[in-house]
């Protein structure tokens, strides 16, 4: 293919370099388009840290800080993308648990990246127009939403940051005709190895370099002799760059890399790529569909072969180099994904440039050839010609911009409710029940909102700056869980309900969690042989079937099976004695209510309560059935409870006080 050039009347307006007007459009452009950027994804800097923060987080932090130093510089070794390790790490020592300052980084970053990928996209796409549009294409896809929403994304960001840098340095050697001298090629390759350093996908570089060689320098494939020193000289970036990822790969791939781990174990089959490669294309064309796995209809392999069978024929047709980089970029740089299981869309931001390069060079082509039709050439213009074309591709920029931004809006996902963040509440809670704890301390949850991960262990070790804190969690990962009978003794036992955590008395962890034996002061809330509604710790004797309603109130609803629990200090305290309300207008209804008694699994009584009003019932316990200071469970059988019309609770009596007594 020839290369395309832009020789038309209004790309040489839009490169217009030395007018004031030009700069100050281009300044306009640069604004819009971060503004562009900006609209859509600004609420990601109210988030809360994610997940995938609090886990990359604690995999640096729990690390020695010189282990990390060295493995920026041994960019061989296993150790798990040591940049965003820097990131992390730096912020989280200067600021702690405040992740504002991590999304500024994250978000300038971003904003940064827009402004280097114009300065690739200008010099491979041949003019600033190109640029320009490209960029616009590239800034903002409404599926790369976990991309703007979560800063655990950061190896992607900067990734493309260092891998469009050290494309930069290279493009603009060539350009200037000339080869990367001593000082180039060191500034290539420290980008490059921070590139590889913040995510895998930067060992495509070298492939990326040897294209771009081949389409805009390529050899005399005719003459076997100039091969070498066209390998030597042309290609001579790509040999290097390709020995340093020689370097990279065995420590990558070997024993306590990332790819041990099942999500990332390559499967280098052709269905493998059909599959990842198809549902990376439905993201990009937006066939969002919530039913199906990551909420996305893939492309079939027929779809997909019409899409890059029509990308082709565009490129060969329109006889464009430009094209062509363009589209190998994007199936390149995705092969490092489309072998291992398939992720969300965030993966495409680096591929994604390339298609972005594909369709700006396309659409201003479109409109070079419409301009041809109601303009003549530009040789000899005149100063009102050169406005005209201007104003031409400025329309043609906004026109862009509109349209892309419908389409946007239209499938933008909405930033995550920033006060919904379990992780904040968790510290908020924690920092005001336990500021500090001993060193070594065994925590165990029976249930919480971070459930089946590891986050509350991320969380809280990090929180108590202490990586030996030992953490249960019932529902947790199935590494941490212990049957109920193998419980071993905590410091501290913890559940959560009502959106707090709630502490459980921890001198026998089974029970406890049985029986929602809430941990009380023992000063201000007794528990022992006397409930009294109304007074402080009454709730802490209920264990189910009690609606436990306003704590100064002086009676609850008991439900058709009810059971309290109480610690009795002696046998001697054997007399059960329940104090009650029965109204009238539910008597009217059930009839004489028929109720059993029973005392740790022993039936009691079986007795009638047939008056209204205030009543006692008391009864004696064998004193064989009592085990002073282990607690005793009571509980409430009725058999014709009286049904609320309301919501069909099933109801027995307004419980006033329960009590052992000698």
């Amino acid at each position: 293919m020839a290369q395309g050039s832009l020789t038309q009347p209004v790309s040489e307006a839009i490169q217009g370099t030395s007018s004031r007007g030009g700069r100050v459009l281009r300044i306009l452009a640069g604004l819009f388009i971060a503004s562009f950027f900006l609209f859509f994804t600004w609420r990601g800097l109210l988030l809360y840290y994610s997940g995938d923060d609090l886990m990359n987080l604690y995999g640096y932090w729990s690390k020695p800080v010189s282990s990390l130093v060295k493995a920026n510089f041994f960019f061989w070794t296993p150790y798990y993308r040591p940049f965003g390790g820097v990131i992390y790490r730096t912020i989280f020592g200067l600021f702690g648990f405040n992740p504002f300052p991590l999304y500024i980084v994250y978000f300038a970053a971003m904003l940064l990246n827009l402004w280097v990928a114009y300065l690739v996209f200008k010099r491979i796409g041949g003019s600033r127009e190109i640029g320009a549009i490209a960029t616009l294409l590239w800034a903002f896809h409404g599926k790369l939403d976990y991309l703007y929403y979560n800063a655990g994304s950061m190896y992607d960001v900067f990734c493309f940051l260092f891998y469009f840098l050290a494309l930069l340095i290279y493009l603009k050697a060539r350009e200037q005709g000339r080869f990367l001298g001593v000082w180039g090629t060191l500034g290539f390759l420290a980008c490059f190895v921070c590139a590889l350093n913040s995510k895998e996908m930067a060992a495509t570089l070298p492939v990326i370099v040897l294209v771009f060689e081949l389409l805009f320098h390529p050899p005399d494939f005719r003459k076997v002799r100039t091969l070498i020193p066209w390998c030597f000289r042309e290609g001579r970036m790509a040999l290097l760059s390709a020995l340093v990822v020689l370097i990279y790969l065995p420590g990558k791939l070997g024993a306590n890399s990332l790819a041990t781990y099942t999500e990332y174990i390559p499967v280098y089959s052709w269905a493998r790529w059909l599959q990842d490669t198809g549902y990376y294309l439905g993201d990009l064309f937006y066939r969002n569909n919530p039913a199906v796995p990551l909420g996305v209809t893939p492309l079939s392999a027929a779809a997909m072969a019409c899409f890059y069978g029509v990308l082709v024929a565009v490129a060969v047709w329109m006889k464009s180099r430009r094209l062509g980089f363009g589209l190998l970029f994007f199936v390149i740089t995705l092969l490092p994904v489309s072998f291992i299981p398939t992720r969300l869309g965030f993966v495409l931001y680096l591929p994604l440039a390339g298609l972005a390069l594909y369709g700006a060079v396309c659409l201003v082509r479109f409109k070079e050839s419409l301009c041809r039709l109601f303009s003549q050439a530009l040789s000899g213009a005149r100063s009102s010609d050169y406005a005209s074309s201007m104003a031409v591709s400025v329309a043609f920029f906004l026109g862009v911009a509109l349209v892309i931004s419908a389409i946007d809006y239209r499938n933008w996902q909405r930033a995550p409710d920033p006060l919904a963040y379990p992780y904040k509440s968790t510290l908020a809670e924690f920092s005001r029940l336990y500021p500090s704890l001993p060193h070594g301390t065994k925590l165990l949850f029976v249930r919480t909102p971070l459930d089946s991960n590891w986050d509350m262990v991320f969380l809280l070790r990090m929180y108590y700056r202490d990586t030996d804190l030992f953490i249960t969690e019932l529902n947790g990962p199935k590494e941490q869980r212990f049957a109920l009978d193998r419980l071993p003794q905590y410091d501290h036992i913890f559940d959560f309900e009502n959106g707090h955590y709630v502490e459980l008395d921890n001198a026998d962890a089974l029970q406890s969690i049985q029986l929602h034996m809430l941990k009380v002061d023992q000063q201000n809330r007794p528990f022992g042989e006397i409930m009294t509604i109304g007074r402080p710790g009454a709730d802490q004797y209920v264990v189910s079937g009690v609606m436990v309603t306003d704590s100064k109130a002086d009676g609850y609803w008991t439900l058709d099976d009810s059971e309290l629990k109480f610690r009795l200090s002696s046998r001697e305290h054997h007399v059960f004695r329940e104090h009650y309300y029965l109204p009238l207008d539910t008597l009217k209804v059930t009839g004489p209510l028929m109720v059993d008694f029973y005392v740790n699994g022993h039936l009691l009584d079986k007795t009638i309560f047939a008056k209204d009003g205030e009543a006692i019932y008391q009864h004696d316990v064998p004193m064989d059935w009592l085990t002073p200071g282990s607690i005793t469970l009571v509980r409430m059988r009725v058999h014709n409870p009286y049904v609320a019309p309301r919501d069909g609770a099933k109801l027995g009596v307004l419980l006033r006080s329960a009590v052992f007594s000698p």
